[in-house]
């Protein structure tokens, strides 16, 4: 098969609002990422904005992340992502590479994810990861199970490509969706029996927007036992070091990205300080709501608080946001503790995502 001749466009920064060129430029990534998604998706449920890259970029603190447009003759085909966290000692770096449909069967997508890797390799990983969406096995269809041997995706280009590359599938996640009104009849019942089952060591809060200043430390040491207190199978992590000025970052790009969080927490009454927290991340209306993050302290766990900081939340969602329908969350499938909560709420399965990891020999950066 003949290389195909692409060319490779970086997305740069727009310098400002009025950066015409840069903004038409991410807005060409934009459509060409959301034709990958609504292709596999059948609809908008993963779609990107200019908003949302134009915050990330701006919002580089915490990760080193480059992107490129890849065009052939003179039409977008693809995109990739090359990250690493800034962290000290940082050694997981994530790639991503994607195709237009149109595009496919004739050597791209291994040319953009050679590029993606090739890029990745010089911020000086030992570990390569990359996460991609796959079709769940039916019938007698040939599937792939993880290292973990928990679930199982269809063995589809995606997971042939990754394989062929040297990537181990590690961990799945199940891609869960929420019909919301079917959902609304039963939160009450849901967050009463958590409270009950909690009892008078916690109580539980939720807003919408920025953190308050007075919880800002200890949900900042929440966010930071993400990095390590959930299932990650045999995928490598990186220590995540956050503060309070972290987490006002991370807001601060959400706002950037006109994306609206809703939050709940469960505050233990003894030491002041949350114990669990979920975030609800709302996108511009015609789009599904995302669950983002959701964590019980490991000291904490067995009072039922996941369900108590998630229907609470629901409930909050409900109150500001009625015509909110839809939520879109992501579980590994060993997680069992959080998918017994989802699933008790209506959470549905529909699809798949991967986690593949290849071991490299650290690169120098250049």
């Amino acid at each position: 098969m003949t290389a195909p001749d692409l060319t490779w466009t970086p997305i740069l920064p727009p310098a400002d609002d009025f950066d015409e060129p840069a903004l038409s430029l991410i807005a060409r990534y934009v459509a060409t990422a959301n034709r990958v998604t609504q292709h596999f998706w059948g609809d908008n449920r993963a779609d990107s904005t200019v908003e949302e890259i134009v915050a990330s970029q701006r919002h580089t603190e915490d990760e080193i992340g480059v992107r490129w447009l890849v065009s052939e003759a003179g039409h977008d085909v693809g995109r990739i992502i090359a990250a690493i966290n800034r962290e000290e000692g940082a050694s997981v770096a994530y790639v991503s590479a994607w195709v237009v449909p149109e595009a496919r069967g004739r050597g791209i997508g291994r040319a953009l994810a050679e590029r993606a890797e090739h890029e990745a390799m010089q911020l000086g990983p030992t570990s390569l990861q990359a996460w991609a969406d796959h079709r769940v096995p039916v019938g007698g269809e040939t599937s792939i199970a993880p290292k973990s041997g928990h679930g199982a995706i269809a063995e589809d280009a995606p997971a042939r490509l990754l394989a062929s590359m040297g990537y181990e599938l590690e961990q799945i996640e199940r891609v869960s969706e929420l019909d919301v009104e079917a959902a609304r009849a039963s939160l009450e019942t849901h967050r009463a029996d958590a409270l009950t089952h909690a009892g008078d060591a916690y109580e539980v809060r939720s807003w919408q927007g920025a953190t308050p200043p007075e919880l800002l430390d200890s949900m900042a040491a929440l966010h930071a036992r993400m990095a390590t207190d959930i299932p990650r199978a045999g995928l490598e992590v990186d220590d995540e070091r956050w503060d309070a000025a972290r987490l006002q970052r991370l807001e601060g790009e959400w706002e950037g990205a006109h994306q609206t969080p809703l939050q709940a927490i469960a505050l233990h009454r003894g030491s002041g300080e949350a114990v669990a927290f979920t975030i609800l991340l709302l996108p511009e209306p015609g789009r599904p709501a995302f669950q983002e993050d959701t964590l019980v302290h490991a000291e904490h766990r067995g009072h039922r608080l996941g369900m108590l900081v998630k229907a609470e939340n629901l409930l909050q969602l409900g109150r500001l946001h009625p015509d909110r329908t839809r939520i879109i969350t992501w579980n590994a499938e060993e997680n069992r503790p959080m998918l017994r909560v989802n699933e008790a709420l209506g959470f549905v399965a529909i699809g798949a995502e991967g986690g593949w990891q290849k071991r490299v020999g650290a690169a120098e950066p250049g």
